[in-house]
């Protein structure tokens, strides 16, 4: 292309929060979505922090803490998990939360989300969550790197950013060194449950006439 290449830019900006029900007739899951712009990237020395808080929260599929009681206790969702994403960039992060769930089950779920972030703002983790998380996720970093396609693409994103492998092992070694202290105070600096904006998309008319 006779075009220069030129970046697309998407810094943090403060967006408006909204709290919103889409209806899709027909469909016999609802889907359910919370998230909260940060104001991060991912050098930021709370990234590591966050990354671990929210494997522990929501990332490591069902020992996590959203899955354990959304799907495990409660079964409320199919399906239930949270990530955090931060740019290399520019200050242009998220912390997202995404469940699936029969439409008549999604307000529990929101309040049940709720509740757990709330939680750990407050609570923090315990250090037995700390030391199974840690160990999680490190191993889970490791099976990426055994496998082409997932490698492949982690080169790919480090050549772009100018990076190589040595900030991987960085961000493993700051992983492995956090405490309990560090994660909750990471959290509650970035995680503010007002800033919450929260979409859900389901059959809620159906679902309420059936009740």
């Amino acid at each position: 292309t006779p075009a220069p290449y030129q970046r697309v830019t998407d810094p943090y900006r403060k967006l408006d929060v909204v709290n919103r029900s889409i209806e899709t007739p027909d469909k016999e899951n609802a889907w359910f979505m919370a998230g909260i712009r940060l104001n991060i990237m991912n050098n930021d020395p709370d990234y590591p922090a966050l990354v671990l808080g929210n494997y522990i929260l929501g990332g490591g599929f069902l020992n996590s803490r959203l899955a354990v009681r959304i799907r495990q206790k409660e079964g409320l969702s199919y399906g239930v998990g949270s990530n955090v994403t931060a740019s290399s960039l520019e200050k242009d992060g998220s912390f997202r939360v995404y469940a699936i769930a029969a439409p008549q089950n999604v307000a529990k779920v929101e309040a049940a989300c709720k509740e757990e972030i709330e939680k750990a703002i407050k609570d923090g983790f315990t250090a037995e969550e700390i030391a199974a998380a840690k160990s999680g996720w490190l191993q889970s970093r490791q099976v990426d790197r055994a496998d082409d396609d997932a490698l492949s693409r982690t080169l790919a994103t480090r050549d772009f950013e100018e990076r190589n492998m040595s900030w991987d092992a960085d961000l493993e070694k700051k992983v492995a060194a956090l405490t309990a202290q560090q994660i909750q105070e990471a959290f509650k600096r970035h995680l503010d449950l007002t800033q919450l904006t929260i979409i859900k998309g389901g059959d809620f008319k159906k679902a309420l006439s059936a009740n």
